[in-house]
């Protein structure tokens, strides 16, 4: 195939032939593109893979929304959060999507049979955690009193099991002891109740009759959560802005756009590398004109015109960048299957996103190597013959 190319287009054969000559230079400079084509494309497909293995976590919530109140300052502490009066108006505007209540206490505390303090954990109370987790171990009591719901993490990092006890203390409230019913499923960050991290007791425990916040899940066949959220948000901000809702899929979107805006500046930081094989390719290009004063001062002599001369030293450094492109698109593309076999499972789940990188980094690759090889090709073709056999 490039014996073909070199036919149409001799200039190729000689700048082949030219590089050849000064391998340790060439090599550097193809290595310089190599280095910028792979940070720039393996940073993107990197980011890419991140967000998705981190977008992940928000299936099975995009009908989820939070619902929080708005407490004006000055307000009496009996009349914060919610009453079971704006439960059930949440409930009458939200049709058959289901409202659940959450308290969330603050001076909470929880220790394992054997005593210890389950430092990351938290305290939720709700009245059915079954109405939106699945449970990994043990089974969800429909109508409970006397025992707990742990999640996932706080389950594995304190070596809780299914029959365990554990003692909850809520500062002001009450102090006791319950069997663990039930140890959920994973449910990642993106999860309104921070359920990984939570252990769920029963309302009928807390004396205070406020709730500190609701979760509201829409009907996965007929539901329509932003419609439901609207419809809450207009039958309780009436007279004033009283309760703010927010869907997680909203959150997922914030999610992604700023993981978007962070991969384009980590990309921007590998294209400065680009800097580098500009300077190396040009410092390359100007030796390797500088060795070959006498041969290029012969072809000017010979009836060579400028133009002719310029266009095989500018050929010399798009070859370099080709060659560089050409080993760093398999280098990058090896990058991200490594990093998607590691965070999403599949070392195919190439994104178009992440492939562009990939692209954009090639591109700019060969650009940069023909930019860089302007001014060299210039200088020297403008040389007079004679000074060239001087030189």
């Amino acid at each position: 195939m490039f014996d073909r190319l070199a036919a149409r287009f001799p200039v190729l054969l000689l700048a082949r032939r030219n590089l050849a000559r000064s391998r340790d230079l060439t090599t550097l400079a193809v290595l310089a593109v190599v280095i910028s084509v792979v940070a720039i494309g393996g940073i993107g497909l990197g980011g890419e893979a991140f967000k998705q293995d981190q977008a992940s976590a928000f299936e099975g919530f995009g009908s989820t929304a939070t619902v929080d109140p708005i407490d004006y300052e000055g307000e009496p502490p009996d009349e914060r959060g919610f009453g079971e009066s704006d439960i059930d108006r949440m409930r009458q505007a939200a049709g058959d999507a289901t409202v659940l209540p959450v308290v969330s206490p603050g001076g909470t505390t929880v220790r394992t049979a054997s005593g210890e303090l389950a430092l990351t954990a938290q305290v939720n109370g709700i009245e059915s955690p079954g109405a939106f987790y699945d449970a990994r171990a043990g089974s969800i009591p429909a109508n409970w009193r006397r025992s707990v719901v742990v999640g996932a993490r706080i389950a594995d990092t304190n070596g809780i099991a299914v029959g365990d006890r554990v003692t909850v203390s809520v500062a002001g409230d009450f102090e006791r002891a319950f069997a663990v019913a039930a140890i959920l499923e994973p449910q990642g960050f993106a999860d309104p109740l921070s359920a990984d991290q939570s252990v769920f007791v029963p309302l009928s425990k807390f004396s205070d009759p406020r709730y500190d916040s609701a979760v509201v899940r829409a009907s996965t066949t007929t539901g329509d959560i932003d419609a439901t959220a609207d419809a809450i948000e207009a039958a309780l901000n009436v007279r004033r802005q009283e309760v703010s809702v927010s869907p997680v899929q909203d959150q997922r979107e914030q999610f992604e756009q700023l993981f978007g805006t962070i991969n384009q500046f980590l990309a921007g930081i590998g294209a400065l590398s680009l800097l580098v094989a500009a300077v190396t390719i040009a410092n390359t290009q100007l030796m390797s004109a500088l060795e070959r004063e006498g041969e290029l001062g012969v072809m000017r002599a010979v009836g060579y015109p400028k133009l002719a001369v310029v266009r095989l030293l500018v050929a010399e450094s798009v070859a370099l960048g080709v060659v560089g492109a050409a080993v760093g698109i398999p280098v990058a593309l090896g990058i991200g299957l490594l990093v998607n076999a590691l965070l999403v499972g599949d070392p195919l789940a190439f994104t178009q996103t992440g492939l562009t990188y990939v692209a954009i980094g090639a591109l700019f690759g060969v650009l940069t190597a023909l930019l860089a090889g302007i001014y060299p090709a210039w200088r020297t073709a403008n040389k007079r013959p004679v000074e060239a056999f001087q030189g």
